[in-house]
């Protein structure tokens, strides 16, 4: 993992708190609307990507440790998973491609 990635981790860990602190914190009245607001859509932002992870989960070996990071941090806990779904499109392709090879000798 590079470092920019840890970092913005760290940024979505501090981003969190900040809205869990809104919500439970003693100043509530004083904080506004805002934290829930902003938590709420990136909450759901998060779920979308969930569900995203879910529909590839048959390619993927998934565990609910997978599907908490993504829940945490969103995008930032998803390169593994891209990265690996793009190793398997890839070996699909050259599979994919030495199928029409073969057909295509057998038909000659």
């Amino acid at each position: 993992m590079n470092i920019i990635n840890l970092m913005m981790r760290l940024i979505m860990l501090l981003f969190w708190a900040g809205v869990i602190y809104a919500v439970v914190g003693p100043d509530f009245q004083e904080v506004g609307t805002m934290p829930m607001i902003l938590g709420v859509v990136v909450l759901v932002m998060h779920l979308l990507q969930m569900l995203m992870l879910k529909q590839a989960s048959q390619f993927l070996d998934l565990t609910a440790k997978d599907y908490l990071a993504v829940l945490v941090f969103g995008s930032f806990a998803m390169n593994h998973h891209r990265a690996r779904l793009k190793e398997i499109s890839e070996e699909n392709k050259q599979k994919n491609a030495q199928n029409r090879q073969k057909k295509q000798q057998s038909k000659d």
